[in-house]
């Protein structure tokens, strides 16, 4: 059965998706290079926490500069609980992403009592605080020695070692994320975070509370990201402050703003993009953060909009051209009466 649309013409979105799905189940028999398979890796992950992100950015309309606090939150929770108490990678999994709703709580609570830009500049207080605690706390995170000798991933009492199966399991991840995200958007908590994003002022008159939907959207969003960082200990087997840097958030806004923020399929495309592009053409670190930055000045002027302008002119251009209206009828002609 075909998926079709208004016009009765084929919807290539749904296509697209599956074929996608499909090609990302099969990469690991494809491209069965370690290096090959661990860019992709890294793609997901990048894809996971940029669709997270946006749940922020996209959906509420609130820019926050301390996403990286989750994903590295999650990964040092699985690095101290796996080195030090033997927990397994479903338990650490469960405790980091509840634990990182509570740090988005404590957060966002303050920081969503100031307007949406004073917002922007509490959040990057956050980080930086993150990053000095994580630096300096040497007895809890290692410092700059780092948090090291993470145990191989468990899942199902059976241990995760080869590069295909932690695709996999990233795969799923990501996946999982993609999904949250989709549901989100086609749910009535979407409805009610747009409208709030929109207009939050006629949203509290509607009876909707800006602080509660946003707080929602925050927690999710670090919930997702902190099962990302969890996933990234495993793989790395060593945690380092590094994992807090703002590099990752210099990533994460390229990825959500060329994408089109509030687009699934643009951040999604653009996190591939911005994570492959770079492995292929081998740039040095120094230069990529000065493209990254030129592009997302770029970006931020030029297309708001981002990729998701370009896929809605591709979907423009598919549509077949309305039909010509039909010709106005005639005025019915009116005898004149003849004078008595």
């Amino acid at each position: 059965m075909r998926a079709t649309g208004r016009s009765g013409g084929l919807r290539v979105e749904p296509v697209v998706w599956s074929l996608g799905a499909v090609f990302a189940a099969v990469l690991p028999l494809v491209l069965p290079v370690p290096y090959h398979l661990s860019t992709a890796i890294t793609a997901l992950m990048f894809v996971a926490l940029a669709v997270s992100f946006d749940l922020v950015v996209g959906r509420i309309g609130a820019l926050s500069l301390c996403q990286p606090v989750f994903f590295g939150f999650g990964s040092y929770v699985a690095a101290i609980l796996s080195t030090r108490h033997g927990w397994s990678f479903g338990a650490t999994l469960a405790v980091a992403a509840l634990a990182a709703v509570g740090v988005a709580l404590a957060i966002g609570v303050p920081s969503f009592r100031l307007s949406l830009h004073a917002f922007a500049i509490a959040t990057l207080g956050f980080a930086t605080i993150a990053v000095l605690l994580a630096k300096n706390w040497v007895g809890l995170t290692g410092g700059p020695l780092c948090t090291t000798g993470v145990p191989a991933m468990t899942l199902f009492g059976v241990e995760v070692t080869s590069l295909s199966a932690q695709y996999y399991v990233v795969l799923g991840l990501a996946a999982l994320t993609v999904a949250v995200a989709f549901g989100v958007s086609r749910s009535r908590l979407g409805l009610a975070l747009t409208a709030v994003r929109d207009d939050p002022v006629l949203a509290a008159a509607r009876g909707l509370s800006p602080t509660a939907f946003r707080l929602t959207a925050f927690g999710l969003s670090a919930a997702l990201s902190a099962t990302v960082g969890v996933f990234n200990a495993y793989f790395q087997s060593v945690v380092c402050p590094e994992n807090l840097d703002m590099s990752y958030m210099t990533a994460l806004l390229i990825m959500v703003f060329v994408g089109g923020r509030g687009s699934l399929r643009g951040v999604v495309s653009a996190a591939l993009l911005f994570t492959v592009l770079p492995q292929l053409l081998h740039l040095a670190e120094e230069w990529r953060m000065v493209i990254y930055g030129l592009i997302l000045l770029g970006v931020v002027i030029a297309v708001p909009d981002g990729l998701e302008r370009a896929f809605q002119a591709a979907g423009r251009l598919r549509q077949p051209p309305p039909p010509p209206p039909p010709p106005a009828a005639a005025p019915p002609a009116t005898r004149e009466k003849a004078p008595r």
